[in-house]
């Protein structure tokens, strides 16, 4: 049988087949050559990058949200005391108004500026000649008026107090004025309330 190589493969193969032929060829008793590999360390330092700047025109900020405290508020004072009603007359008169005079006694550290009186109105029904019936209510009415009492102060202050609808409800004037506070009406004051100054 007859082998045939390509030119290329038969430089390579005409060793191989001599070696091979007959198992009686001699053996080469050399030793190969020891492999050494060669190791290269390459210590590489890295070179910061410099930051680069930031482009031209642009900004970068960090926007914190300053919330501003509510401003303080003083407490208002509060006014120590009360005003009191110390003293009060009916004055002149007639079927539908009464004038009524009035004390009052700041009893605080406070000005007072108004004063506001509650007044319930009376008065005497029709009756015959020689009978003395008793006073009826009327209606309330509330009066207001600037009072400028000091801390500590008293004021005397005047209140002319009317009720029309009871001219009707009361006997006429006498012609001899016999009894003719029977025929007028009356005030009591009730109920006091007032503004303090600020």
């Amino acid at each position: 049988m007859v082998r045939r190589f390509f030119p290329a493969v038969a430089a390579c193969a005409l060793p191989l087949l001599a070696a091979g032929r007959g198992s009686h060829a001699p053996r080469s008793t050399a030793k190969a050559a020891p492999t050494v590999t060669v190791t290269e360390t390459i210590t590489v330092t890295a070179t910061p990058t410099p930051t680069s700047a930031p482009a031209a025109g642009s900004t970068s900020a960090t926007l914190e949200s300053a919330v501003s405290p509510a401003p303080v508020t003083a407490r208002a004072r509060v006014p120590q005391g009360s005003v009191a009603l110390t003293e009060w007359h009916d004055g002149d008169a007639t079927s539908t108004c009464v004038n009524v005079m009035t004390v009052y006694e700041n009893r605080s550290d406070t000005a007072v500026i108004s004063i506001r009186q509650a007044f319930c109105t009376s008065y005497t029904p029709k009756h015959a000649d020689g009978e003395y019936p008793d006073d009826v209510d009327g209606p309330l009415k509330t009066l207001s008026q600037d009072a400028g009492i000091a801390p500590y102060g008293t004021r005397t202050l005047y209140w002319e107090v009317c009720a029309p609808e009871l001219a009707s409800k009361q006997n006429p004037l006498p012609a001899d004025g016999t009894d003719s506070f029977m025929s007028e009406m009356g005030a009591q004051p009730r109920g006091t309330t007032w503004d303090w100054a600020n």
